[in-house]
């Protein structure tokens, strides 16, 4: 078990991850220089800027917490830099987990456990890089083509109506793939999700009462993000 860790933290592991960590980063600065320019073209005021960033900063801080605990969940079995690089960029605890465990059985050993050595890491590391490969691959390469088709199948509607039936569609979609797990399961996930959803109802209705509140609208959704992690913290207590 140790003989993988002293690959998996190496510093040349390190170097590759601050490498791609640097690109990334170049990545956003490009971004944020062209949204700039493209606001100041379109006549946006600085005021409706400065609102906008604040309201992103706050609203990443609350999931960037999730990210550290799946990091320090993450970072024991395999190591500081590979998982440090999976969850900045693309993955998630519970999609890095299941990759590196399918990786792991494949090898035949255990995640971590006393016969997961250097190979087996290897393999979870295969897995989890090629399998985000399928969901980049589809957007990479079928994104334009299914955008022209649902362009042109907004535009024969006329009126617009399949496009907003299909948007509304896709929205309740989303949302009921993640209420309907602890709906299900019950217990400390559906608490979270009832504690947050409540949370957020109150805080929009004094956001609505007066000017007195309209401050909250800024940091509603961490407020109820929050609530909900520490009911189902003080839950599983």
């Amino acid at each position: 078990m140790k003989e993988y860790l002293e690959i998996a933290n190496h510093p040349a592991m390190y170097l590759g991850v601050a490498l791609l960590l640097g690109i990334v980063l170049w990545q956003s600065a490009v971004y944020i220089r062209r949204a700039l320019k493209r606001a100041g073209e379109l006549g946006i005021a600085k005021d409706r800027l400065r609102h906008a960033v604040r309201v992103a900063a706050l609203t990443s801080i609350v999931p960037s917490i999730a990210i550290v605990v799946a990091l320090l969940t993450l970072a024991p079995v395999l190591g500081l830099p590979f998982s440090w690089a999976r969850l900045s960029i693309i993955g998630s605890l519970s999609y890095e987990l299941m990759a590196a465990e399918i990786g792991a059985a494949a090898s035949g050993a255990a995640l971590g456990g006393a016969g997961y050595g250097a190979g087996s890491f290897l393999t979870s590391v295969c897995v989890m890089t090629v399998g985000s490969f399928v969901t980049l691959s589809l957007t990479i390469f079928g994104f334009k083509w299914y955008k022209n088709r649902l362009d042109r199948s907004i535009k024969k509607s006329g009126t617009g109506t399949w496009g907003k039936v299909l948007m509304a569609a896709l929205i309740v979609s989303l949302y009921s793939r993640f209420l309907a797990a602890p709906v299900v399961e019950g217990g400390t996930a559906l608490l979270s999700m009832a504690v947050s959803a409540v949370s957020m109802l109150l805080l929009n209705l004094l956001i609505k009462k007066g000017r007195g509140f309209r401050w909250l609208s800024d940091f509603s959704l961490s407020v109820s993000m929050v609530l909900g992690m520490t009911a189902s913290v003080l839950c599983s207590l």
